[in-house]
């Protein structure tokens, strides 16, 4: 057998965020049959200019994946993969196993460090095809099982690593965006020719899976040394500030020592500067608000168990892995992340601006799903929905019979909506992106809301800090928009609808792991308990 060059060529996953709303294996029988014809029309026989020539029965295929029944959901991409190759040895060319066989292996063997599960189907098997032959005399010569295996075995590496192993049940867990189909006979087909075992990676997710990847053997490492350095609490509300002397002080060094924030650590217990300043930047990564002051929410973020982090990692690369790889192909999209209580523009794939948002209360959750922003609409209405009207307005009225007036309110055709103004919920603009959740972008008047570091208060709506700021980005293509006009648009106190000639798409993600501006991989609280139900979902498969 020719020993191969073990090259691992590293996988990254695709890019943010979302082109088809049905699933990785199709919502239909019907669905997942046209995926299966297409994909075997673009893989006609003959396309693939198979390595060794060499035919096999393609009676085999059946035997095998009854010998191995994990492979058996498979069975579609094997028929639709080795029909368009003519049943040829794939594997294999006139020296023995190609090399591509060793990247394969070697990705198996090394799948940990994916975020998923080790528990390769049929490993022993496995081993003892590769480093056990039975016939020595005979190592170049195609075997069929090994073929077999092989492809089985990319099969569901491709399955793990590249679609994600929940794929088709996200929306089990509230996650409606658009996610990633791929034919692994097709990617098959397209590594073999490249020679590579790979993904096409994309210019916005493939940084942030590479550093979650980083992120995750950083803090299994920190997990197998133990020892881990636990900060002990402040007593009730009290705060340490530079130039103050404590134990507490100690014990921060020897931490941010363990967890990379700091290269080395005195035995100093003053609070120095340097020490300021590296607080400062460990704040920005939790999310807390940034000082430079040591508070017992800073502790406990620092305490989190390097375990811990290391599955709040996983969870979040598994959902990176279900992201649709075309969505960047759009010249500019915008990028909400609940957990971060963040806005994101991005052009030309890359983060061109951002400001803070409120999102939906843990009651009222903000969705995870996209839209095409297509309108614009200044000094806005606000329609009061039927569970406000319930809950708050009509108890509102019982008590106060100038309820309306008083919240600048009037009834419209059996409904009560909120007259354009400064005090209008909305503020002075929103952004619509038509979908059944009725979820929007929009101003507020509560602007106090955004200093806080927790922004979940809202009813689901997405309440935007700089809304100004966003009009002017969005209807810069158009030249009659000046940020002097939209001004005044916003300030009319009469409802203006300004209509998009380019929708621009709108998706908002659920990421509580993420790659920061810095590089540095940044944490945010599970505000809505999903990371906990997603993880139990992944140790069960």
């Amino acid at each position: 057998m020719k020993t191969p060059k073990f090259a691992l060529i590293y996988i990254v996953v695709s890019t943010i965020f979302f082109l088809s709303c049905n699933s990785f294996n199709g919502n239909s029988q019907t669905a997942d049959t046209s995926i299966h014809k297409t994909v075997q029309q673009a893989m006609a026989p003959g396309n693939f200019n198979a390595q060794s020539g060499i035919k096999f029965d393609s009676t085999y295929i059946q035997k095998f994946l009854a010998d191995k029944p994990l492979f058996k959901q498979f069975s579609k991409d094997f028929d639709t993969f080795y029909r368009a190759n003519n049943y040829n040895y794939v594997w294999y060319d006139n020296k023995g196993l190609i090399e591509s066989s060793s990247a394969l292996i070697s990705g198996l063997s090394n799948i940990e460090e994916e975020g998923v599960s080790s528990d390769i189907p049929y490993k022993d098997t496995l081993d003892v095809l590769f480093h056990n032959p039975v016939d020595s005399s005979n190592m170049n010569a195609p075997d069929v099982n090994t073929e077999l295996m092989l492809t089985g075995e990319y099969f569901y590496y491709a399955k793990k690593v590249w679609a994600g192993e929940l794929n088709s049940k996200a929306e089990s867990i509230n996650w409606y965006l658009p996610r990633k189909k791929l034919s692994y006979a097709a990617l098959l087909d397209d590594n073999l020719k490249n020679g590579s075992i790979s993904e096409p990676g994309g210019e916005v997710v493939k940084p942030q899976y590479q550093g979650l990847k980083k992120a995750l053997a950083q803090y299994r490492e920190i997990d197998k040394n133990g020892n881990e350095v636990v900060v002990p609490s402040l007593k009730g509300s009290a705060v340490l500030k530079p130039g103050n002397s404590s134990d507490v002080v100690i014990a921060v060094r020897k931490r941010l020592v363990q967890l990379g924030d700091i290269t080395a650590a005195d035995s100093s217990s003053v609070f120095d500067a340097n020490l300021a300043g590296s607080i400062y930047k460990v704040k920005d990564r939790y999310g807390l608000k940034i000082d430079s002051t040591i508070t017992n929410a800073f502790i406990n973020a620092i305490n989190v168990p390097a375990k811990k982090r290391a599955e709040q990692i996983m969870v979040n690369m598994e959902r990176l892995r279900w992201i649709q790889q075309d969505t960047t192909a759009a010249k500019e999209f915008i990028l909400v992340n609940i957990p971060e209580y963040m806005l994101v523009y991005y052009e030309n794939g890359q983060a061109a601006w951002r400001c803070n948002v409120v999102v939906g209360k843990p009651m009222t959750k903000t969705v995870i799903f996209n839209g095409d922003m297509k309108y614009v609409v200044f000094s806005p209405y606000w329609n009061v929905p039927t569970s406000i009207i319930n809950k708050e307005v009509k108890p509102g009225m019982a008590r106060n019979k100038n309820y309306l007036a008083a919240h600048n309110m009037e009834w419209n055709g059996g409904r009560v909506r909120q007259k354009p103004g400064p005090r209008n919920s909305l503020g002075l603009v929103k952004f619509l992106f038509p979908n059944s959740n009725n979820i929007y972008l929009h101003d507020t008047p509560s602007k106090s809301l955004f200093s806080e570091s927790n922004r979940a208060f809202s009813h689901g709506c997405i309440r935007v800090a700089q809304p100004k700021d966003l009009a002017i980005r969005v209807l810069r293509q158009y030249p009659e928009w000046t940020p002097q006009k939209i001004d005044a648009a916003m300030h009319a106190g009469k409802e203006q609808y300004v209509t998009l000639k380019r929708t621009i798409p709108v998706y908002i993600g659920y990421f509580t792991a993420f790659v920061g501006a810095d590089g540095q991989v940044d944490f945010r609280n599970d505000i809505y308990q999903r990371d906990g139900r997603l993880l139990n979902m992944l140790e069960q498969n």
